[in-house]
């Protein structure tokens, strides 16, 4: 692909029929860099890299979802507090820490059953 192309440009031509959130991680990588954009998904710029030249071998499923909470500014039915930002439902479900207040606690007992929860379903694995 040519250098000179912007993330959008090499996005479109590498991507049949380009997903919006290719669009929208290509865009955001345009806007600052890929580097930068990898940090705010968690992720490497080789990652974001492989991911707009259509050459990533793991879960493009994963990637859209990190995208979509990063960019996308959707909103999600949680059925703890009612519509709440997905990057917010995805930071409460994915918490590593120890649950230490009574919201980390109501969290921990109703993300794992909540339809909005695609984590195991990315890894594979049945969800409720």
């Amino acid at each position: 692909l040519n250098k000179d192309m912007g993330n959008v440009e090499r996005a479109r031509a590498a991507w049949p029929d380009t997903p919006h959130w290719v669009l929208l991680l290509a865009a955001a990588s345009d806007a600052t860099s890929q580097r930068e954009a990898g940090r705010r998904i968690g992720r490497s710029s080789g990652y974001v890299s492989r991911v707009l030249s259509n050459t990533y071998a793991g879960s493009l499923a994963e990637a859209e979802m990190l995208v979509r909470s990063a960019w996308g500014a959707e909103i999600v039915a949680c059925p703890l507090w009612g519509d709440i930002p997905l990057s917010s439902c995805m930071a409460h479900r994915r918490r590593k820490a120890p649950a230490r207040t009574s919201v980390h606690h109501l969290y921990r007992n109703a993300c794992p059953t909540c339809p909005n929860n695609t984590d195991g379903a990315l890894l594979g694995e049945e969800v409720a």
